[in-house]
């Protein structure tokens, strides 16, 4: 005989599996502190390559033009490191902000999820315990 019932919930078991449980068990694998701090640390990473890229064209373009021999510390940070810090920290700052909006947000869908196949795999337990239990008493008699 077909229960009606426990094919439901395997099916609803079987769809989070396929579609999400293999990128999910990655993510719950953290602490939402450590996610966020992993994932702004990539995209710090990410901000200071492209930055480091900019700084490259920029020498390029000062060595194109002709090289300016700076003639204190002041004048060197203003032609050389003005033109890239206050960018870079910039983006830093607001691209921190972001990822850790995104990738916390995204972490709490995440355990949400995860919490509501662990609602319908103690479902399933429950009902097969109560099969089972309702098969034994029907056994003994």
């Amino acid at each position: 005989m077909v229960d009606q019932n426990k094919i439901v919930l395997m099916s609803k078991l079987a769809l989070y599996e396929k579609k999400y449980m293999r990128r999910d068990q990655r993510i719950i694998h953290y602490f939402v502190e450590d996610y966020v701090y992993i994932n702004n640390f990539i995209t710090r990473l990410g901000i200071s390559v492209i930055t480091l890229f900019f700084i490259a064209v920029g020498a390029f373009r000062i060595i194109y033009d002709g090289i300016i021999f700076p003639t204190s510390l002041e004048h060197f940070i203003e032609v050389y490191l003005g033109p890239y810090i206050g960018p870079w920290l910039i983006a830093m700052i607001g691209y921190t902000m972001l990822s850790s909006i995104v990738y916390g947000a995204r972490y709490r869908k995440v355990q949400k999820r995860f919490g509501a196949y662990k609602k319908i795999m103690k479902e399933l337990g429950k009902y097969e315990q109560q099969t089972v239990n309702e098969e034994g008493a029907t056994d003994e008699i």
